[in-house]
């Protein structure tokens, strides 16, 4: 059985929050960092003269949904257990996501 005399006390623990916050962009900007570019636009070359990083072209990316925006909203509203239904649904997904990217929509088929 210890002893009163070879009990030690056990220190307390103390929490630190090891998250960084990020200051607003004005602030970063009025402190003097700047904010990075995330393109590559200079081509760096190995000793052979071949490209170590290549950046990918600018793509174009076009959706055509197979009908149009009203019939699509229709029948997404149709029963849960139609297959038509979740596929209106999942186009007017890819609809609102190529919006949201600025891709290019094309009208319906049909």
């Amino acid at each position: 059985m210890p002893t009163p005399e070879t009990i030690q006390e056990v220190p307390q623990i103390k929490e630190v929050n090891t998250e960084a916050e990020m200051p607003a962009t004005e602030e970063l900007h009025s402190s003097g960092a700047q904010i990075v570019q995330k393109n590559f636009t200079a081509q760096i070359k190995n000793d052979k003269g071949q490209p170590v990083i290549q950046t990918p072209p600018t793509q174009v990316i076009t959706v055509q949904p197979p009908y149009d925006d009203t019939t699509l909203t229709k029948q997404s509203k149709g029963s849960v257990t139609s297959s038509l239904t979740w596929l209106s649904a999942f186009w007017i997904r890819v609809i609102k996501k190529a919006i949201y990217f600025g891709w290019q929509v094309v009208g319906g088929n049909k």
